[in-house]
């Protein structure tokens, strides 16, 4: 007699006691800013509860994870809890998914859309939104059909008004000079009675006084920040985190010139802010505050208390303006013959004192006969941290050169533990033990290809009530279990009779990598960054380099007998 065909979801729980099917279910529960400041129902806590207990009162259901994102929007679906339920979801560890309305999963009419009508049914999911009485079990397609895309088109609708209201009364305080942003700048700190003022620092206001002085004196950025440094003046991130303003212990930076500008370009030490340089596109889920033009922004004079007066602002405006001017116009006097040298170590190469990147720094410069080009690695920081960062000053050239005998000398390395391998592998020892695991793999690969045929038959016969479904899951784990430690002696079996090769040249993406450069001449930016990691430069004559290959190098140099 044949057999019927039947198919079902392998994932799903057995039917209980019952004959109830039971889904293993997933409450999600998703909080946004925006509604966190309406009623209490609305909570985390409360939805949570909620769906808990709607949970607890189904007999098909059993709860299996609870996912819980606060503060996101629902206008995108890249959070991180909703991400770790799909990614459970598609792994088979859940078949249902519970939340409050359909508002939670999402206020995006197209992407909600996609989940409930297509992403749940393929992987065989059972949704429900609570409080909408909608469950895709039981739902009627002629009804929710139009009902649930409808209420979906609302909470789309309904993101966009209040992105709208959010942003007009975000304007209308930005209008009446109200502060609100999270932290003070350097200088003054927000009142403690009321947090949209600013009262000045007085332990850092001598600071800040000092710094547009002495940039009125002629002082370049670098020195008034090495000067600072040079009298242990902490910098601000790490005043910050001194005083309690940010709790995270992260900070341990000196004074930079890029920190002295962004303080002389603050026009808030005039007593004057200007507001709302930046912006969030709530409704689009943009997180990043996206720059606004000058016409767009608020500007409010005499908000507190000044530092400087507006004519040492002004004056100090003037120079770096200035200082601009003269930079650019070098720039251009070059003859059109510009230094475009490229950057081969790009990204690898690293100040061994205060582990900031170093950059290439390439001039052109004007000569009797032409225009000369030099370029040089530097630290940036070097010029601001005084002893704590000895200044480094490396030619390309010369850096460069250094880069490519190491390389050559590691390439070396390989080329002899690759051919010491080769040699070993071509021996009777090896080739006794290649015979002996081609033996071993053929009876390991035999079983495997059994043990799958068994399983495929145990479904066939439980379909036709040879065994009971306790029997057919009990014999099936037991198969899978078997399985997989075959697949685990087969992929063993199979890395060892690879290294025994007579042509074995050592890990497939080493060996790749080695054979493409082997007999490079020349240092490229894509060879550097094949084989280097990290260099870590403590001056012009030490350095410390982390290559991408060095544990598998080290293997082969050992299997091979070799010393590294």
């Amino acid at each position: 007699m044949a057999r019927k065909s039947r198919r079902g979801n392998a994932g799903a729980l057995a039917p209980s006691a019952a004959g109830i099917r039971v889904y293993r279910t997933a409450v999600y529960v998703r909080l946004s800013r925006e509604d966190g400041r309406k009623v209490e129902s609305d909570t985390v806590e409360n939805q949570r509860a909620l769906l808990e207990d709607y949970v607890a009162g189904e007999p098909s259901l059993e709860l299996a994870g609870v996912y819980v994102d606060r503060h996101v929007t629902g206008t995108k679906f890249d959070r991180p809890e909703f991400n770790r339920m799909v990614a459970d979801m598609r792994a088979g560890r859940i078949d249902c998914i519970v939340v409050k309305d359909l508002s939670r999963l999402g206020r995006n009419y197209l992407e909600a859309g996609d989940y409930i009508e297509k992403i749940f049914p393929f992987f065989g999911v059972r949704f429900i939104a609570v409080t909408d009485r909608y469950d895709s079990l039981t739902s009627d397609p002629a009804e929710d059909g139009l009902v649930v895309p409808l209420k979906n088109l609302i909470n789309e609708a309904y993101a966009k008004d209040i992105s709208k209201k959010i942003c007009s009364t975000f304007e209308g305080l930005f209008e009446k000079g109200v502060f609100l942003a999270t932290t003070a700048a350097y200088g003054y700190k927000k009142n403690p009675e009321d947090s949209h003022n600013l009262l000045v620092d007085e332990n850092v206001r001598d600071v800040v006084v000092r710094i547009f002085r002495e940039r009125l004196e002629g002082k370049s950025l670098a020195q008034i920040a090495r000067g600072l440094n040079a009298d242990g003046i902490l910098a601000p991130s790490v005043y910050w985190q001194s005083i309690g303003v940010i709790h995270k212990e992260k900070y341990t930076n000196l004074w930079e010139g890029k920190q002295v500008r962004r303080i002389l370009e603050n026009v808030v030490y005039t007593g004057d802010v200007e507001i709302s340089k930046s912006y969030r596109a709530y409704y689009k889920g943009v997180t990043k505050p996206v720059s606004r033009d000058k016409g767009e922004r608020f500007y409010v004079e005499g908000h507190h208390e000044a530092v400087i007066d507006h004519e040492t602002f002004d004056r100090v405006q003037e120079l770096l303006q200035a200082r601009k001017r003269e930079y650019f116009s070098a720039r251009e006097n070059t003859g059109g013959d510009r230094n475009r040298r490229e950057d081969k170590l790009q990204g690898l190469l690293f100040c061994g004192h205060c582990g900031n990147k170093m950059n290439l720094y390439r001039k052109t410069v004007k000569l009797v006969g032409g225009y000369g080009h030099y370029s040089t690695y530097v630290c940036r920081r070097a010029a601001t941290y005084g002893e704590a960062d000895p200044p480094k000053n490396i030619k390309a050239d010369v850096m460069e050169g250094l880069v490519m005998e190491l390389l050559r000398a590691h390439m070396a390395v390989y080329v002899d533990a690759r051919e010491r391998m080769r040699a070993l592998n071509r021996g009777p020892e090896a080739a006794g033990r290649r015979t002996a695991l081609e033996k071993e793999l053929s009876g390991k690969a035999g079983r495997r290809d059994k043990v799958s045929g068994f399983i495929r038959v145990l479904y066939d016969d439980f379909t036709d009530g040879v065994f009971s479904e306790g029997e057919y899951l009990e014999m099936k784990a037991g198969y899978v279990s078997e399985l997989e430690v075959l697949d685990a002696e087969v992929a063993a079996l199979e890395a060892e009779a690879e290294r025994l090769a007579p042509d074995y040249a050592g890990d497939g993406k080493m060996a790749a990598a080695f054979g493409k450069y082997l007999g490079a001449e020349e240092l490229t930016k894509e060879l550097a960054q094949t084989f280097i990691k990290k260099i870590i430069c403590y001056g012009s004559d030490r350095f410390d380099v982390e290559y991408t290959f060095a544990e598998e190098l080290a293997d082969l140099v050992e299997k091979g007998g070799g010393k590294a």
